[in-house]
This record gives structure tokens, C-alpha cells and sequence, in this order.
């Protein structure tokens, strides 16, 4: 179904048709509704498919096609990601991960526009079923380019969970988040596990771009030092714009952002207006540090006009602090934007 040559408002600086938040397109548009959609649909807006993978598979390489999530309000309209679900659409898939690798190709939520946990929704089937089940810890994994991921948000909680839970993984470079929940570690295995992540930013290309998004889950105790987003491989020069971080742990070792190893990342990533909120009058430990950068880490963090709340510092050590860059409101001993409670 294709939609071409309309005009529109702009929003975030992404063109769109009306108030559906729907980019204008050269492209192809396909609804998806998990309540009344079904995938032998032509993907109208009044013949909708059922899945994600269904639109996927029907969706072309650079085409700027649009995947239309169709929330209900409720969990009701969940996109299920499961083995069995991809499968349905693809008999040799060998896990449940929604794997987006075409250029150009974008999911927008159709659903009000919230920014914890929009309506438009990923996560995988209720009841009993595991991560060993859905045979992967990456729940959903972006390999493509100049891709827009808006309005929708991600749980990655199983019944039974794993370690190295990974919910989102970014390794395409140069696409656009805005209004993105990424929901990582959401049950209790995975939020004990050392590896497990809700955002992982890696490749070498890098250049994302992260607007008014909440990351990471505060309805599981995390027990561990593990992080909510790490950078890896060198990635370059990632914007964070007015982001909300969610902690909610019993460890003072639970961190917000890792790099993985020296030149992990390259350049810059900046943190601008963005609040790391760890929830310590709701019973989580105070954190000793926000983020934990090796020796040479190959970059720098840069944190401008950013809020911590329940976080100690900045880094979690010297070699850490060596390598972030804080910028605020008559900065003090490093620690501008690091929230007190008032005498």
C-alpha cells in the first residue's frame, strides 16, 4: 500500500501525515494489529497484518516503507515476539528475534504519545515462556541504517529469563529513536546477570540518535553489577537528547553505562538534559557510580545539563571520571547535576 507525495506537520523533526505521527513516505505503509490483523492481509489500514514479522517480510530494502504498530490502549495489542511466531513467517528461524535489517525501513506507534512504556508494544508472550524457549538473548536487534524507531516501546522479561538478556541492540548506526521505551533485564534472572542489558549501541558507525526516550525497567530489583546501556566496538558520536534513565537495584555496583573495553567507543557520546533516576525513596540502594569506562577508552562522555538522582558520581572510579565531561549550572568538584535533598 503506498503513500506518496503528501504534506504534513513536523514533529521532533520527523515530517508526518496528521496527527498519526506516520513519516511521509515514498514507501509503502503497512498496518499492524495483533488484535484484528491477520498476516495473509494486504496491510491497509483496514486489512491489517498481525505481526511485526509479517510487515517485515514484506517490506523493502531502502523503500522508506513504515511499519504502523496499532495500539489498543492496553496490553491487549502487544506485539508478541516468540520462536513461533517467526517461524509463522519464516520456517527457518531458529529464534524469536526480530531481526531489522533493511535501510530505510521504520516502526512508528500508532498510540498516545507517553514516554514510560507507550501502548504500541514488544514484548514476548504471557504466561509460561522462557528465554531457553525463545532461543536467543537478544529480543530485538537493528543492523540496518536511516531507520526511524518511534512511539513504541520494548519489554524483554521472560518467565523464566537468562543471562546476557539483551532487549535492544543497535549496531547498524545512523538511525533515529524518539519517544522509544526500552525496557531490558525485566525479570529476575536476567536482572541477576551480569551481561544483561536494555540498550546495546556497537559497530563502528555509530551517529544514533536517541530523543525523549525511557531506558531501562524500575519494576525489577537488579542484584548485580550489570549496566542499562553499553557501548562497544568503537561506536562514534551517539546523541542522547532529554532521555530518562530507571533504576531500581539492592547493588551499589549496579551501573547506567558501560564501555565494553579500551576503544570501545570513539569520539563522543553525549548526554544532554537527561535525568538518571535511581529510585532510593522506593527502596533501591543508592548507586556508587553512573558509568564505568576502561583504561583508554578510546572517547568521551559528555554530560550536559544532566540530573542523577540516588548516584554518587559520575564515574565509578578515577580512570572513569578522567574520561566524562560534566557541564552545568556553576559546576562544583565534578559534581554539577548530581540531585541533594534541600536543608
Amino acid at each position: 500500500m503506498g503513500i506518496t507525495h503528501l504534506s504534513g506537520l513536523e514533529v521532533a523533526g520527523v515530517p508526518t501525515m496528521g496527527m498519526s505521527g506516520i513519516p511521509i513516505t515514498n514507501g509503502s505503509v503497512f498496518f499492524v494489529d495483533a488484535v484484528n490483523g491477520n498476516d495473509s492481509n494486504t496491510g491497509a489500514a483496514d486489512s491489517p497484518l498481525q505481526t511485526i514479522y509479517g510487515a517485515y517480510a514484506q517490506m523493502t530494502d531502502g523503500a522508506n516503507d513504515v511499519a504502523v504498530i496499532v495500539g489498543d490502549g492496553s496490553t491487549a495489542a502487544t506485539q508478541r515476539l516468540s520462536l513461533a511466531n517467526a517461524q509463522a513467517i519464516d520456517p527457518n528461524a531458529t529464534t524469536g528475534t526480530l531481526t531489522w535489517a533493511k535501510d530505510a525501513c521504520h516502526i512508528i506507534g500508532m498510540t498516545a504519545p507517553t514516554v514510560v512504556n507507550p501502548r504500541a508494544r514488544f514484548a514476548p508472550p504471557t504466561g509460561a515462556y522462557t528465554q531457553a524457549t525463545f532461543n536467543s538473548g537478544n529480543f530485538i536487534v537493528v543492523t540496518a541504517q536511516g531507520c526511524i524507531f518511534s512511539n513504541i516501546s520494548v519489554f524483554n522479561g521472560f518467565s523464566t529469563g537468562g543471562s546476557n538478556q539483551i532487549a535492544w541492540t543497535d549496531s547498524g548506526g545512523r538511525n533515529y529513536y524518539n519517544n522509544v521505551s526500552f525496557g531490558g533485564a525485566g525479570d529476575a534472572a536476567s536482572a541477576q546477570s551480569t551481561s544483561s542489558l536494555s540498550l546495546l549501541v556497537t559497530g563502528t558507525t555509530g551517529e544514533n540518535t536517541f530523543v525523549n526516550c525511557e531506558i531501562g525497567l524500575d519494576t525489577v530489583t537488579r542484584t548485580v553489577a550489570n549496566s542499562t546501556v553499553k557501548f562497544a566496538a568503537g561506536t562514534p558520536r551517539n546523541t542522547f537528547t532529554g532521555c530518562n534513565f530507571a533504576f531500581q537495584t539492592s547493588s551499589a555496583t549496579t551501573i547506567g553505562i558501560l564501555v565494553s573495553a579500551a576503544s570501545g567507543i570513539d569520539r563522543w557520546q553525549k548526554f544532554d538534559r537527561c535525568t538518571f533516576i535511581n529510585n532510593v525513596q522506593s527502596t533501591s540502594t543508592t548507586m556508587s557510580g553512573l558509568a564505568t569506562l576502561p583504561a583508554s577508552a578510546g572517547g568521551l562522555l559528555l554530560m550536559k545539563d544532566c540530573t542523577l538522582v540516588g548516584i554518587t558520581e559520575f564515574g565509578t572510579d578515577a580512570t572513569s571520571r578522567g574520561q566524562i565531561y560534566v557541564d552545568g549550572a556553576a559546576p562544583t568538584a565534578g559534581t554539577s547535576g548530581i540531585a541533594v535533598n534541600p536543608t
